[in-house]
């Protein structure tokens, strides 16, 4: 099987970062000190895509599970740390931040990433599609995103179905919002893809914390898989057919709870584990 590399400096340029958002390379400096800086980032994967076989591994958090086509890894959402940084809640034993869910307390940008303590910017949501779909400079620098466009949508093929915005380690592609209605006919139309996860209505056992002290969706674990409840498997992909692969691939989506794209629903982009290993 064919492996795949990617190499980049981990910039998130020409897509914008930074709080607030800009795209000019320079000024990304986030409130809590820490800016983005060049990274020598070098991933080889096995190349995956066109097949759908199965051999799940759960994520680690704190790993590198992705990578986009601006080439910033994708991590879980899943915070390796156990203390919060502002209020200093502790997390119960058992349950683990979610640091999209708590974004004022990790103080990540509105495209939903942020750079770790020597200036790693990473991506935990897909919220940084909004500005990849019209900002101009993304869409012109590469021939993929500028070929074909849906209502001057960089990020969607002129169908409507979102074009590949990035890779897991696992070789499978990670898609935008929409695919096909039907995943095997692409005749079928297109829809926006949604998550097979949902907020737990009680309290998990050990949770300590009731929802009016600590909201619902804080911890990865407020989260539950109900089986085709949307439109995509526990791993947040599906086996499917798209434009660029036309006898079927399995592939990750973008997944969010409203059409704007405001707000990413869990598990955002992959997880809690991969279709595949995620071995070269």
């Amino acid at each position: 099987m064919a492996t795949l590399r990617i190499t980049s400096d981990g910039d998130p340029y020409p897509v914008k970062a930074g709080d607030p958002l800009v795209n000019d390379g320079t000024n990304r400096l986030f409130s809590d000190g820490l800016s983005i800086t060049d990274q020598v980032v070098d991933f080889t994967f096995k190349y995956r895509a066109g097949s759908n076989t199965s051999d799940p591994e759960d994520i680690v958090a704190g790993e590198a599970i992705g990578v986009t086509v601006n080439g910033v890894p994708i991590f879980s959402s899943t915070s390796e740390l156990s203390v919060l940084p502002v209020s200093l809640n502790s997390a119960p034993s058992g349950f683990q931040w979610n640091t999209v869910g708590n974004p004022t307390e990790f103080q990540v940008d509105p495209a939903g990433g942020r750079p770790e303590n020597g200036g790693s910017y990473r991506y935990r949501s897909g919220l940084f599609i909004k500005d990849m779909m019209t900002n101009s400079t993304f869409g012109n620098s590469s021939t993929y995103s500028s070929q074909q466009t849906f209502g001057g949508d960089f990020t969607r093929h002129n169908d409507g179905h979102s074009k590949i915005i990035g890779y897991a380690f696992d070789g499978y592609p990670i898609y935008g919002p929409y695919g096909y209605t039907d995943a095997t006919d692409e005749t079928s139309g297109i829809t926006q893809m949604s998550s097979s996860y949902r907020q737990k209505d009680v309290e998990s056992t050990g949770r300590v914390y009731t929802y009016a002290q600590v909201p619902r969706g804080s911890f990865v674990q407020d989260h539950e898989y109900v089986e085709s409840l949307g439109t995509l498997d526990q791993h947040n992909g599906r086996y499917c057919v798209t434009p660029d692969y036309t006898t079927g691939t399995y592939a990750y989506f973008l997944t969010f709870t409203d059409s704007n794209f405001n707000n990413p629903a869990f598990p955002y982009i992959i997880g809690p584990s991969t279709r595949e290993q995620r071995t070269a």
